[in-house]
């Protein structure tokens, strides 16, 4: 199934699940797994995503699907949406950039979970209102995205409600976010031992801890790399980065450019 108008498109398919040819879309694409595993091919490595987690692609971004597990289900997005919704959102982000991260965000699942099952039922009715439906969706992920896609216009971790326990270790953790934590202390606060708390944080955010920690630093620094002159090396060692090396190989993966790159396109002050 595929529906498309002036905004974008949405496209459910069962087939041709792996593709042979590189695509580089105008527009952004984010593609939920509701089955199982997927993995995609990028010229800065291969990315998996698995199921019930989301991955955005950005404008331009060179990709190839290489599989999916039973299903592909993605959205895709014009530029010129996403920015009047970051704008009456009062965003100040011209071209807003998302890493290329896959996680679960309950209320990106429950989303197009509802738009996926929908749809499906309403496969054989007429277009008319299968197309107002996704006329009013795709306005609604531009939201959406905004609100809880880790990106360049972000300076915290979008919000997520999680189990009572995994609450208590991100709050723990933006606490003192530049502090050294370790598996053991962060399991301490969840009362758990580590190995079960490091499936259970997995399992409901896709993350693992060390990396949900880094990716929280990351996004933390970029209000002081967009807004201020301050050196690289003073940014990454304040909010908790063992080295300059450190943080820019982060960045280099999740955004595919440097601070100092990420910087000139981005900041303010330019």
């Amino acid at each position: 199934m595929i529906l498309d108008n002036e905004n974008g498109l949405l496209l459910i398919r069962n087939d041709q699940l792996g593709e042979r040819i590189w695509r580089s879309d105008e527009c952004y694409k984010l593609i939920f797994s509701p089955f199982g595993r997927g993995s995609y091919q990028t010229n800065h490595g291969d990315i998996s995503i698995d199921k019930g987690e989301f991955l955005i692609f950005n404008p331009y971004e060179d990709h190839k699907q290489l599989r999916a597990t039973k299903e592909k289900f993605l959205v895709e997005i014009k530029p010129s949406l996403l920015q009047e919704a970051a704008d009456r959102l009062g965003i100040r982000a011209a071209s807003p950039e998302f890493t290329l991260l896959s996680y679960k965000h309950p209320q990106i699942s429950q989303w197009m979970i509802f738009v996926r099952d929908f749809l499906s039922l309403n496969e054989g009715a007429g277009s008319v209102a299968n197309q107002f439906f996704l006329d009013n969706s795709l306005t609604q992920l531009s939201i959406m995205m905004l609100q809880y896609g880790a990106g360049s216009h972000q300076i915290d971790f979008p919000s997520i409600s999680s189990k009572a326990i995994i609450n208590d270790v991100t709050n723990a953790l933006k606490e003192s976010y530049s502090e050294d934590w370790t598996l053991d202390e962060m399991a301490q606060v969840a009362r758990l031992n580590k190995y079960q708390f490091a499936h259970l944080f997995k399992e409901e955010l896709g993350l693992s801890p060390y990396s949900w920690l880094q990716l929280y630093r990351l996004l933390r620094s970029q209000y002081s790399l967009l807004h201020s002159n301050d050196p690289i090396l003073s940014i990454a060692l304040n909010q908790g980065f063992k080295s300059v090396s450190s943080y820019n190989q982060l960045f280099k993966k999740m955004y595919r450019k440097t601070p100092t790159e990420f910087r000139r396109i981005h900041g303010f002050n330019k």
